[in-house]
């Protein structure tokens, strides 16, 4: 923490450096948590006064957003920040047209209308670019006994909501977190360019 004064003001500036360790706190447990709601969707037998559902959307997206802020502030090497990633999908189905969803549901019956679900490809995304998708999810589904489709989450983003749909399953969002969470920082460099005014920074 630095502390910058002013003589004869009662001023203080209090600044420090951006940190991974608060941020990868908050990832592993909301990574846990993604899993034990999960579960609880799916049991017979949960009994609790929270929704699952509600709870798996909300630590979801403060997953996504965790990840992001990390990559943002350079809090993780410049190879992770920079690497890609494979996501099964499914793109847009043979209906005429596309049923967008409700604004005040996270999904879409029939599914199958607007997303072919008999064939899968891989779209390759940085890790931001999923946080992203994540945060901006327009529908966040959980699949259960699908035929052709793993148990999972489905994740269709603002973005490409009308043109593909993300499948993950648990183990692939775990998997995506603790790239996350293994990323090591073991040497930083900072810089300015005093002519053009422009930072640098590396992460390696």
């Amino acid at each position: 923490m630095h502390q910058e004064y002013r003589e004869g003001l009662r001023m203080t500036i209090i600044w420090g450096r951006w940190q991974a360790y608060p941020w990868k706190n908050e990832l592993a447990v909301r990574s846990e948590r993604v899993t034990i709601h999960f579960n609880e969707i799916l049991s017979d037998s949960f009994e609790g006064r929270h929704d699952p559902f509600d709870m798996l959307e909300r630590t979801i997206v403060l997953s996504g957003f965790a990840v992001r802020r990390m990559i943002e502030k350079r809090l993780v090497t410049d190879r992770l920040a920079k690497a890609k990633i494979p996501v099964r999908t499914f793109t847009r189905g043979g209906a005429d047209e596309f049923r967008a969803p409700f604004h005040g549901d996270t999904g879409v019956y029939p599914l199958r209308g607007n997303y072919n679900l008999e064939k899968d490809s891989a779209v390759h995304v940085s890790f931001i670019e999923l946080a992203n998708e994540i945060i901006h999810a327009s529908q966040i589904m959980v699949v259960h006994g699908e035929p052709n489709l793993s148990d999972g989450l489905l994740i269709a983003s603002d973005w490409h909501l009308k043109n593909r749909i993300l499948h993950l399953t648990i183990d692939a969002f775990q998997s995506f977190v603790r790239t996350v969470l293994d990323d090591r920082i073991r040497a930083t460099s900072d810089s300015i360019d005093f002519e053009t005014g422009k930072a640098h920074a590396k992460r390696e």
